[in-house]
């Protein structure tokens, strides 16, 4: 039996990559620039169910595609006998499945919820739906980078307490440097793309007021975590990653707010963040850490649901396009909402491994803490011993005198027992009341 090699974010980045299945990735950025142009021309109706249709496709399909037959179907195999090689179109028949499963499905969500389906009033409100649900994917995308990189972090195994808490200046330091270091990287990269001669204090001032609000918001699990050096060491990496990320959205704010940016560098921008959030979504749904998968996703059907994602994703940010008819806007409510549930996230997933690492350490401090005690060997009286023990005890029983009742006495059977009453004296005659 082959032994299963643990998932870590490099195999699963392989398999998200893999020539077999990429071609569910190119037809998922066609698709969406299709429906996006779609909703555009005022057909926000049928872009919605195109979005929703193949959305679900893959939902469908994400779990059945462990089965070996229909995996075969969504996936390209080369045959390595042959040494023909194959033509590019035919790696686009795995594309079969999911567009006929797609199709059907926007062919029953119109029926359902089109002019004359049963629901169409509900469809209607569909693409204002599927807008509505761009506020649950930022708060997704947040909450997943949070579960992602806190699961990467290896947990020391031996560490010591302090009563008073390790210093957290170290820490403090070196994150602030990573804030100076990125902004630094980030604004004065774009200046010298863009060819921008003029500096700007604001973009600094602008991540640090973020940064300062970050340490104030989880100050005290901070403080409790530093209580003991593992939980000060996850709770310091963590913060570094986290305070990165924060600060980068809040430098796409700051550049969506300026007019000097251009939209096709935001877009560029957008993309990337996305390709990335969207890694970090499916790394968190398909492990829940290092060397250990879900039953549920896995490696094999991780492309599958990223894939649904990005139809869910790419139709909530149509949809608002569309209606707000401002990109920028719509981009910007994302980041704050991705900044503002990774703030949240520094506080509450914070508590819960710190409480979930005190509670591990301390059932293992009381196992280590248990002494079995083992039957001691108990040394032999000697002769001697025997006879001053056996003497005194003799003594005693001579001196104890003897019951005249023990328990071999002769009973006398034949007597009647004595019952309650029998020393009684009852008169002769008997008064009766009225």
């Amino acid at each position: 039996m082959e032994e299963t090699k643990p998932l870590t974010k490099l195999s699963l980045l392989k398999s998200l990559l893999s020539p077999g299945t990429f071609p569910h990735l190119l037809m998922l950025a066609l698709a969406s620039i299709g429906l996006f142009v779609l909703a555009r021309m005022e057909a926000e109706v049928w872009s919605a169910y195109g979005f929703i249709g193949f959305s679900v496709a893959y939902l469908c399909l994400a779990p059945l595609s462990k089965n070996e037959r229909l995996g075969g179907w969504l996936r390209y195999k080369t045959d390595d006998e042959s040494k023909e090689k194959q033509p590019i179109m035919a790696r686009f028949k795995i594309l079969i499945v999911p567009i006929v499963l797609g199709i059907i499905f926007v062919v029953l969500i119109f029926l359902i919820f089109g002019e004359s389906g049963v629901l169409s009033q509900v469809g209607s409100f569909l693409p204002a739906t599927l807008g509505g649900l761009f506020v649950l994917w930022a708060v997704a995308q947040g909450r997943f980078f949070g579960l992602a990189t806190m699961n990467a972090i290896n947990v020391p195994e031996e560490g010591q307490s302090n009563p008073n808490g390790f210093s957290p200046v170290p820490s403090l330091v070196m994150t602030s440097t990573l804030v100076v270091v990125l902004t630094f990287a980030v604004t004065e990269g774009l200046r010298f793309v863009l060819g921008s001669t003029s500096f700007s204090v604001w973009p600094y001032l602008f991540s640090f007021a973020v940064y300062g609000l970050c340490i104030y918001a989880a100050w005290g699990q901070r403080k409790e975590a530093s209580l003991h050096s593992v939980t000060h060491v996850v709770a310091r990496k963590w913060f570094w990653a986290t305070q990165l990320f924060i600060t980068w959205h809040v430098l796409s704010i700051f550049r969506s707010i300026d007019s000097a940016s251009t939209d096709t560098l935001i877009f560029i921008e957008e993309l990337l963040l996305m390709i990335i959030t969207v890694f970090l979504a499916i790394w968190a749904l398909t492990s829940k850490g290092e060397g250990s998968e879900s039953t549920l996703f896995t490696r094999d059907n991780a492309l599958f649901w990223g894939v649904a994602f990005g139809y869910a994703y790419a139709g909530s940010v149509a949809m608002i396009t569309s209606v707000m008819d401002d990109v920028r806007t719509v981009l910007i409510g994302g980041h704050i909402l991705v900044v503002a549930t990774v703030m949240w996230s520094q506080r509450s997933m914070l508590e819960a491994k710190t409480n979930r690492i005190n509670r591990d350490r301390g059932i293992v401090q009381s196992v280590m803490d248990v002494k079995i005690k083992k039957p001691s060997s108990e040394q032999q009286p000697s002769e001697n011993e025997m006879i001053e023990e056996e003497t005194p005890a003799a003594h005693s029983q001579e001196e104890t005198p003897v019951s005249n009742e023990s328990i071999g006495d002769p009973v006398d059977w034949n007597q009647a027992p004595e019952t309650l009453g029998d020393e009684t004296e009852w008169d002769d005659e008997i008064e009766l009341l009225d």
